[in-house]
């Protein structure tokens, strides 16, 4: 009966019927006064309501009974925040992180006190590391979040330098770099989902945008690389980096020039290649196992439909090597499916 009415609590909460959940943990509570998540989820809904020190109250319960849930602690340590009790925020987020030290959401909390208490630049050092751990669970809502909060306090005057001073703990040139480097290793694909991650964290990055207009031309994607390379010039010029800007701009002429030659060649290889297209070219050259495993499943192990996906590249994109069409098929169609 306990479990059964556990469950309905729960299903109330998330249904928002907030009292009616508290109705229910109330009677739970009264047979199992030594439930802990009983007393966490009822806190849950106190704070919903806004009955901030309620909900303080049921979180102390919880962790004198089970003192090593870091998520009590950072609930907690919200509510203490809510309720305007500013150091007990900080000590619950703190304990939270020494319990689970990639705790993301409790760096964010930090940096929202340190905010509220003026302090930039402690502010910016913790949500530098909320940032960091959002990234790796990518969790770009967050991250946004996060980021914003950097810029917006960047832009505010800053007292003295502190004594100590954290180093920066996201180098977006060396990742932009680490992505290019994947691009001449031939990882087009890891390059890409990098690029394409960089840039749903911060649209407006320009490297971002330079790096991936240059990693879209060696993958034989020129009209993308044109595309990103404008982006490119745009930003340069609302950032008044004149100098950057005529440079994208002689970049996409370059690769406009690429394309039109491009053209013809496949004009010219489609002519010479007549005879060839009632053949199937499924085995010409030796891509690796893997990668032919790997078309071959997104395309529901059609060999017609991946040789045929084979051939139109190479039709577009004469004189590459075997290995490139397979893994270019391939970046095609997880790109659309995107």
């Amino acid at each position: 009966m306990t479990s059964e009415s556990y469950q309905t609590a729960i299903a109330k909460a998330s249904e928002k019927d907030y009292k009616g959940a508290i109705s229910l943990f109330n009677q739970i509570l009264q047979d199992q006064p030594d439930l802990a998540e009983a007393y966490y989820q009822r806190g849950l809904a106190y704070f919903k309501l806004g009955d901030f020190q309620a909900a303080i109250a049921d979180y102390t319960n919880a962790l004198r009974l089970e003192s090593n849930e870091a998520k009590v602690h950072f609930a907690r340590g919200l509510a203490h925040l809510s309720a305007n009790q500013v150091e007990r925020a900080i000590a619950d987020a703190k304990q939270a992180i020494l319990l689970k030290p990639d705790y993301a959401a409790a760096y964010n909390l930090i940096g929202t006190v340190r905010q509220r208490q003026g302090a930039a630049r402690k502010a910016i050092a913790s949500y530098k590391k909320a940032v960091e751990f959002y990234l790796d669970q990518r969790d770009i809502t967050n991250c946004r979040r996060c980021l914003g909060h950097i810029r917006e306090l960047q832009v505010q005057p800053q007292p003295a330098p502190e004594p100590v001073q954290s180093a920066p703990l996201i180098d977006p040139h060396k990742f932009l770099r680490q992505a290019v480097q994947k691009a001449k290793q031939k990882n087009y694909r890891g390059a890409m989902e990098d690029l394409d991650w960089a840039l749903e964290i911060d649209p407006l990055d320009v490297w971002a945008y330079v790096s991936r207009g240059e990693v879209k031309a060696n993958f034989g994607d020129l009209q993308g690389a044109i595309e990103d390379s404008q982006q490119a010039v745009v930003l340069f010029t609302q950032q008044a980096n004149q100098e950057m800007a005529e440079q994208m701009r002689q970049t996409v002429q370059t690769f406009k020039t690429a394309l039109q030659k491009a053209a013809k060649r496949t004009w010219a290889y489609q002519v010479m290649s007549v005879e060839r297209m009632t053949r199937p070219d499924f085995g010409v050259g030796t891509p690796s196992r893997a990668v032919q495993k790997k078309l071959l499943r997104l395309v529901g192990d059609d060999r017609k439909i991946a040789a045929g996906l084979v051939k139109r590249l190479k039709l577009k994109h004469p004189g590459r090597p075997e290995d490139w069409y397979w893994e270019k098929a391939i970046y095609d169609l997880e790109r659309d499916r995107s």
